[in-house]
């Protein structure tokens, strides 16, 4: 985590908190630090992997490449969202 070193603890404690509320991020286990102190772990939600996917595809080639039933199934599960 070199990027991090110069980080203040309480931008990052910040910005998790607010990934854990939103839902892209969850509690798996709690570990001791070196300073004998308890650090809770977390790993990324399905949310967040489909958010990082999302960002990372264009919309429309992934739409040309997609067979009928898949499109009809991500239909459906938007239309439940409305």
């Amino acid at each position: 985590m070199k990027g991090l070193r110069y980080t203040h603890y309480g931008n990052v404690n910040k910005r998790v908190r607010e990934l854990h509320c939103l839902g892209y991020i969850k509690e798996v286990g709690v570990k001791g630090t070196k300073a004998g102190f308890e650090a809770t772990e977390y790993e990324l939600t399905a949310r967040a992997y489909l958010a990082i996917m999302l960002d990372s595809i264009r919309l429309e080639d992934s739409l040309n490449r997609i067979a009928e039933d898949v499109a009809l199934e991500i239909l459906a599960a938007m239309t439940r969202l409305s």
